[in-house]
């Protein structure tokens, strides 16, 4: 790691997928109500998002929230869903990062280096509504926690709701209803440079932000009073 970052990915690339977000965004704008938070306010250069991950769309509308924010973020994703028929076609158009276990974290690096802002999904899976239901998160794994300390950039913790009704774990595709679009929620906190020294530690106060923006996104989507 060279400890200097640019100030983004080389402006053609960034502009190049922003116009694919914009294009999968108008589509999910067509089957669902994306109600998407402001643009949080951070240094400019790379930044750490990290979300929570209840369902397969948790991918399209966190493109739909980059569309929003005009800002041109590449999620890290399981190499597993790139060879699906579909999806890894679509993925790729995203350019979203493949990841294979404990490479997430290299990944990461080499991709923030560049200049890109990243997304991670902690909780590394589709997590069941049993597991997710007494905080809103699931279980999550320390790599964030160890790319936060390493980096020293920016964290944002991203809360999703509504997800998993429009696409419930487990199934192939997404529940599309004619005249009814699904609600999708997305709220954002600010957790900035980590002041800890354990991954562990780190991983814990990313997830607690985490976990309120998921709170606030529920009550949104109506699912918490």
């Amino acid at each position: 790691m060279s400890g200097i970052y640019p100030d983004g990915p080389p402006a053609d690339e960034g502009e190049a997928l922003l116009a694919i977000q914009r294009q999968v965004a108008r589509v999910m704008g067509l089957v669902t109500r994306l109600d998407v938070g402001p643009r949080p306010e951070v240094p400019q250069g790379p930044a750490i998002h990290a979300a929570n991950h209840r369902s397969m769309a948790d991918l399209l509308l966190s493109t739909g929230t980059f569309s929003e924010w005009g800002w041109p973020i590449r999620p890290l994703v399981a190499g597993a869903y790139f060879d699906k028929p579909g999806l890894g076609a679509l993925l790729r158009r995203l350019r979203c990062i493949p990841v294979h276990g404990t490479e997430a974290i290299d990944r990461a690096h080499e991709v923030l280096e560049q200049g890109w802002s990243v997304a991670i999904m902690p909780e590394g899976r589709v997590v069941p509504e049993d597991e997710w239901a007494p905080t809103g998160v699931g279980r999550s794994h320390p790599g964030i926690g160890r790319v936060a300390i390493d980096t020293g950039l920016p964290v944002v913790a991203n809360g999703a709701s509504g997800t998993e009704v429009f696409w419930p774990r487990g199934r192939t595709l997404p529940i599309v209803r004619p005249g009814r679009r699904c609600h999708l929620a997305l709220r954002s906190e600010v957790v900035g440079p980590v002041p800890d020294s354990t991954s562990r530690e780190a991983t814990t106060r990313i997830m607690d932000a985490v976990a309120r923006c998921v709170a606030i996104s529920d009550r949104i989507t109506g699912r918490a009073a």
